[in-house]
């Protein structure tokens, strides 16, 4: 499928199969273990992802940065609907299983104006022991000076099937201490930190602590640093905002204690009353634009 390509081309990191595709307008590396993209460079501009530095390609093991795509469910299990958790049938993970899998390239085109593929991922014998459900996952990407995500999830099954999601993506800051995050406002929030309690936002988000916060209401963010504009859009109606702040960043993997500093993640999502209940041979689709 690539062998004509102009832009792309497939290499291997370590452990992992990615590829590289070097555009005109940008440059992009996307693994094919969970399809996760792992950097976005648009010409002449700044990062619009985060890349942890001490990011491992490793077989089987999540990669630190980028956008995870975090499916059937999100975060731990037992913090998830009954309608999910009750689906699972044994599962110690955290964000699903389809983030350490190997994807497969089904759909690529170039242009000098942008550049469209397509992975996907179908249920096996080892996803029905955890997951009893026949399931095709498409992850588009849309890329040229801006980054564009759909993650199509297809219920080949003849039941309905309930599932959490995230696009867990990671943003790069300069200096947290100088960051607001402006779309939230007058949105209630849960508060994972503070017994999952129930608030409201009242005014723009600065980061000074440990967050992790699950929002409710139109997904549409601007993330403003010293150095650039980032914009965060999706059609879900759930997000996630988290930084780890000092404490935590000591015990995370393939972090170190001062990355808190430099990054922080807008996840679009499909959690608690805002996952999905699929039909039977549906389809139903996450996206996600981000701009700068």
């Amino acid at each position: 499928m690539l062998e004509n390509s102009v832009f792309c081309k497939l290499i291997v990191i370590d452990q992992l199969p990615c590829l590289h595709i070097q555009h005109p307008k940008f440059f992009a590396e996307i693994c094919l273990q969970g399809a996760q993209l792992t950097q976005f460079i648009p010409a002449g501009k700044n990062p619009l992802i985060w890349l942890s530095p001490t990011a491992q390609y490793h077989k089987h093991q999540g990669l630190r940065g980028g956008i995870p795509i975090c499916w059937p469910w999100f975060g731990a299990l037992e913090k998830n609907p009954d309608s999910i958790k009750q689906q699972i049938q044994s599962s110690d993970l955290a964000h699903g299983f389809v983030r350490t899998m190997d994807w497969h390239l089904t759909q690529y085109s170039e242009s000098a104006h942008q550049v469209d593929l397509t992975l996907s991922l179908k249920h096996s014998a080892d996803t029905l022991k955890i997951w009893p459900f026949e399931f095709q996952l498409n992850c588009h990407f849309s890329l040229s000076k801006d980054l564009s995500l759909k993650l199509e999830t297809q219920n080949l099954s003849k039941q309905s099937m309930h599932f959490s999601q995230a696009l867990h993506s990671y943003f790069p800051i300069n200096d947290i201490h100088r960051t607001r995050i402006l779309g939230a406002e007058k949105q209630i929030y849960i508060d994972a930190l503070d017994q999952w309690n129930e608030k409201q936002q009242q005014s723009v988000i600065a980061i000074k602590e440990e967050v992790d916060r699950l929002y409710f209401g139109k997904s549409d963010y601007q993330i403003l640093t010293p150095t650039q504009l980032i914009r965060v859009c999706s059609n879900s109606k759930s997000s996630v905002i988290w930084n780890p702040w000092v404490n935590k960043s000591k015990r995370l993997s393939q972090f170190s204690p001062v990355d808190y500093q430099s990054m922080l993640c807008i996840e679009s999502a499909n959690v608690l009353h805002d996952s999905v209940c699929l039909p039977a041979k549906q389809n139903h689709t996450l996206s996600l634009n981000i701009s700068s």
